[in-house]
Parts: structure tokens; sequence; C-alpha cells
């Protein structure tokens, strides 16, 4: 099994206010934003907002080639076929839940094995994004350049070929990340929560698991290898 590793663990407070202060937003951001303020009722019969989910994925990093999106109908479907469960997870909160909650865990899993949001066996980002679209204060997103690396690479990180194939292979080894990341942001959480929570209300950190993918972020690039 890979290494995990959480140098957010090791620093203080006052180091983690520093890199919130030092995150810069790409423009991405701005479609991000745009879901975060549409409204919460019905989202997930609201084809407006399926429908942005899907372009702002996109956006993000789906055009790499190497995980593709399924068409846009069947993201829909298959979101509102799953509706219901989805929903039964919105009292959550990163910040509140336990690491024993067994019913917590089991429905996540359902999701990650039933949603069928991309083509081919490599759902990791697409789902953990899309469902921190959803459930925002529960989730969340993560990626190859800057999650991945951080929790299971020694920096410096790299700039290019960052991905990590012994680490995500197969969709029950991209389970498995999910919920050690899962696990690794609420202890990021309960180490630096007051800084955190202060943080959570300003422009683009409206939430705990963006917060902390925030810092996460940016713990990369400062530790990143020198650009070429």
């Amino acid at each position: 099994m890979p290494t995990i590793r959480n140098p957010l663990l090791l620093l203080s407070s006052d180091e983690i206010a520093n890199l919130l202060k030092n995150h810069r937003q790409d423009k991405a951001t701005e479609l991000y934003d745009k879901v975060l303020r549409f409204p919460q009722e019905y989202i997930l019969f609201d084809d407006d907002f399926l429908g942005l989910v899907y372009k702002t994925i996109e956006t993000f990093d789906m055009k790499r080639g190497s995980v593709k999106l399924v068409e846009q109908s069947s993201f829909k479907g298959t979101l509102r076929k799953y509706a219901h469960t989805i929903q039964s997870l919105a009292a959550y909160r990163i910040e509140t839940i336990n690491d024993a909650d067994g019913k917590l865990m089991d429905t996540i899993s359902f999701l990650f094995d039933n949603l069928e949001l991309v083509q081919g066996d490599a759902p990791l980002v697409t789902f953990s994004k899309t469902m921190h679209f959803l459930l925002p204060d529960l989730f969340m997103p993560i990626d190859r350049k800057y999650t991945i690396q951080y929790f299971y690479r020694e920096p410096p990180y790299k700039r290019e070929n960052y991905d990590l194939p012994h680490v995500m292979g197969t969709r029950e080894k991209q389970k498995e990340r999910l919920f050690e990341v899962f696990e690794q942001f609420r202890l990021i959480f309960h180490k630096h929560g007051a800084v955190l929570s202060v943080n959570s209300i300003s422009q683009w950190n409206r939430n705990i698991p963006k917060v902390i993918d925030n810092v996460v972020m940016t713990f990369v690039k400062e530790n990143m290898e020198p650009a070429s």
C-alpha cells in the first residue's frame, strides 16, 4: 500500500495562515464561484446547474486526455438516478464527522461504485469534484497534480509527469485513495480548525474542504521543483 504523507500536520497555525494568505486562484475559479452561488434547492434536478457542474469539471482538468467524461446527458442522468442517496448526505460536514461513521462511509462507497461519470475505470478525480460541487461542506476536490502528489510523493513535487500510476491503479485502489485523503483532510481540520474556520468566510473559501484544498495547493506550489 502506498505510504500516505501529511506535512501540514507538522506546521503551526501561523504557517497554515500564511499558506492561505499566499494562495492564488486561477481563472477556473470563476466557474467554481458560479457553482457555489447557484440556489441549492433541487440542484440535482436543475438542468442548468448540472450543465454548469459538467462544464466546470471539463474546465478544471478533464481535458488532459487520460480520463474522459461521459456525455453530458449521461452525466446528468446518473446523478439524477442516485439523487436521493446523494441528498441523504446533505447534513454532513467534514468538520463534524468522526472516523467511526460506518453509514456515511458505506454510502460514499456505494456512490463511488455506482455513479457513472467517466469512461473507463479512473473515476476518483471526477467523482470527488462532482461531489464537492453537490455537497461542498463534506467532499474535498481531489486532483493528481496537487492532492495526490501532496499525499503520496515527497517534495520537491513535479511540475510535469506528476501522475503516480502505482498509487491510482484500479478503480478499487482509487476508492482506497478517496477514503485515505478524506481522513487526512479531517485530521488537518482537527489540527488547524481555528485558522481554517476563520478563513472559510473569505471570498473564495466558503467551505472547509476547499479551504484545506487551497492550503494543500499552495504548499505543493511552494515546494515544487524549479521551473526549467
